[in-house]
């Protein structure tokens, strides 16, 4: 996989499709970077698992992102000022390539939208000592190897639905954050 070209399909694909986005006003707006970083012939993901200490989603692999704050100035905005706070990522680092799809949660009541961004390089990123309790990196490539998704189907009132997964290196990223990955790898395809 050459990450300049990867790059160059994923942004115009993303800025090309129309983009699926959840209305809800019950639900709280939220919006998580999707990082990939590298350049040549590599690209890795960064994830984090959430530390014991944080009120929400104690102990799971996510994205940096959160709730959207009145000051923000849109779903890129808050996405990039997480990052900074979870991750030390210096939001003049992150080119935008776009926008997946909204993923609605049920049980924390979120609308997330994710936003992808490429950072070139190897940036030194620094764990917030209350949110974070590590940082993942993983090769982007290595998430489409055989066996790392698994797919679980379930029907319910008539409507199907897939619960996604993602297992690798004694990581286990599932829920909304699945359903992320999922929709990038998608988009790469």
């Amino acid at each position: 996989m050459i990450a300049n070209d990867v790059l160059c399909a994923l942004r115009t694909h993303l800025r090309e499709r129309t983009r699926s986005e959840a209305a809800d006003p019950q639900a709280r707006p939220a919006a998580v970077l999707v990082p990939l970083l590298g350049d040549g012939d590599r690209l890795d993901l960064v994830f984090f698992e959430r530390s014991a200490v944080v009120l929400e989603h104690k102990g799971e692999i996510c994205f940096p992102g959160g709730s959207a704050e009145a000051h923000d100035r849109g779903a890129a905005d808050t996405a990039l000022r997480e990052a900074h706070e979870e991750l030390a990522l210096p939001r003049e680092l992150v080119d935008v390539l776009g926008y997946l799809d909204d993923v609605p949660t049920t049980v924390s009541n979120y609308v997330i939208t994710p936003v992808v961004g490429h950072v070139t390089g190897s940036p030194q990123l620094v764990a917030d000592r209350i949110e974070v309790a590590r940082i993942i990196r993983v090769p982007l490539a290595r998430l489409l190897e055989p066996g790392v998704e698994s797919i679980a189907v379930s029907e319910r009132g008539g409507a199907r639905r897939e619960r996604y997964a993602y297992t690798f290196d004694g990581n286990h990223v599932w829920g909304a954050t699945a359903r992320i990955v999922h929709s990038l790898l998608a988009a790469l395809r």
